[in-house]
């Protein structure tokens, strides 16, 4: 008897894990009138994950404490096949919790917490209502993070990689998001007035920077919506075209700043846009507001706030793109694993690789496929053409 009891306590205990996926889901089953009883408890699971994980903790202790028992209080003769057959149970259910076998959401784990949400039952009643909604500094970080898994337990991958960019971005900071300066396209009120108008004409982003000269001396933001105001009653001039722009200062942030702070910063200037500066005060690149976004949910416009060069698909399978781009996003864009813990940019790279400034025509090997140098200019790689797959061991 006592064996039979370790068995079916062991089998209890796996039932629990394997319920758990349902019973930590923050998703509420869909009320309908006289529900019973059981659905009535899986939606107080649902609004209490504290308190319905400390009973699930509670039930377990007990159903350990139970095996505990009944290896000790099992017959001497039989007392160390008791034991043989709980520890192998316990052993085999670790086995199976660590590979993730047991605790997969769908329906086994629907009806394991079927099975068990009775035997849960007394001990969630039992303990005191949880109090989910107390302000955020009186809460335990611990509590925190195990509501953040709770309500993630039983979403997509896809949901819960967004959360995994979202928690990543205090690691990351603005210079692996940013366009870089030789990318940034701007309006220069030094350019020939004739430029600039059609310029303003064919553009089709809604904000663009206003600069003198170069970008050490940026006016403002230029919206375009009242651009096009002023275009269309003939009234721009490059007077009016300074003072939209300084009707939005441009705000600038420190390179190093966490995609987080400046996320936040973003929130409470009302901003969308930033030019990134060195600590001599230089412009070394751009970010947006869409920039960091898109670190957590990926590309979700083809329209950027701010212009930037695009990659140029060629019919031979090769794709030319601008050395000024950052390697993530290459990374991103192209499935490629170009190492972002050094430079920054394509353009950066290669040079690192080489140890030299290349000449146009210069190939080389880079993260599985074989980059072309196609042009040079001050020192840097201006545009480069990532050559397809099959063309990778060609040169």
């Amino acid at each position: 008897m006592s064996g039979l009891a370790a068995i079916a306590l062991v089998i209890l205990t796996a039932l629990l894990e394997a319920a758990t996926p349902a019973l930590r889901s923050r998703r509420l089953p869909p009320q309908r009138p006289g529900e019973g009883a059981a659905l009535g408890l899986r939606r107080r699971f649902a609004t209490e994950p504290r308190r319905a994980r400390r009973a699930a903790g509670l039930l377990r202790i007990t159903l350990l404490g139970a095996l505990l028992a009944c290896v000790l209080l099992a017959p001497i003769e039989h007392q160390l096949t008791v034991a043989l057959i709980s520890v192998a149970g316990l052993v085999l259910l670790l086995a199976l919790t660590g590979s993730g076998a047991l605790r997969r959401s769908g329906k086994q784990s629907e009806l394991a917490s079927a099975l068990m949400l009775w035997l849960l039952a007394p001990f969630f009643l039992l303990l005191p209502s949880a109090r989910t909604g107390q302000p955020a500094a009186r809460r335990d970080p611990e509590d925190t993070i195990a509501d953040i898994a709770d309500a993630l337990a039983s979403e997509t991958a896809e949901r819960q990689l967004m959360v995994e960019a979202l928690l990543d971005l205090e690691r990351k900071s603005v210079e692996d998001v940013m366009v870089p300066r030789s990318a940034i396209e701007g309006i220069d009120t030094a350019a020939d007035w004739d430029d600039v108008i059609t310029l303003l004409r064919r553009t089709q982003h809604t904000r663009m920077p206003l600069y003198e000269g170069d970008f050490d001396r940026v006016l403002g933001i230029v919206h375009m919506r009242l651009v096009a105001n002023e275009l269309a009653a003939g009234r721009l001039t490059r007077e009016r075209l300074r003072e939209i722009a300084g009707q939005r200062e441009a705000l600038f942030t420190p390179e190093g700043t966490s995609l987080h702070t400046q996320l936040l910063r973003f929130r409470r200037l009302r901003r969308r846009i930033a030019f990134v500066v060195d600590e001599y005060g230089d412009v070394r690149g751009l970010v947006t507001l869409e920039d960091i976004l898109e670190e957590v949910v990926g590309e979700f416009t083809t329209q950027p706030a701010m212009p930037r060069l695009d990659f140029d698909a060629r019919p031979d399978g090769s794709i030319v793109v601008p050395g000024g781009v950052t390697l993530r996003s290459v990374n991103r864009a192209l499935g490629m694993n170009l190492p972002t813990d050094g430079p920054r940019t394509l353009s950066g790279l290669i040079v690192e690789q080489l140890e030299s400034i290349p000449e146009p025509g210069t190939r080389l090997e880079l993260g599985g496929r074989m980059i072309e140098v196609m042009q040079v200019a001050d020192n840097a790689v201006r545009t480069a053409r990532i050559l397809p797959s099959s063309a990778g061991g060609s040169d």
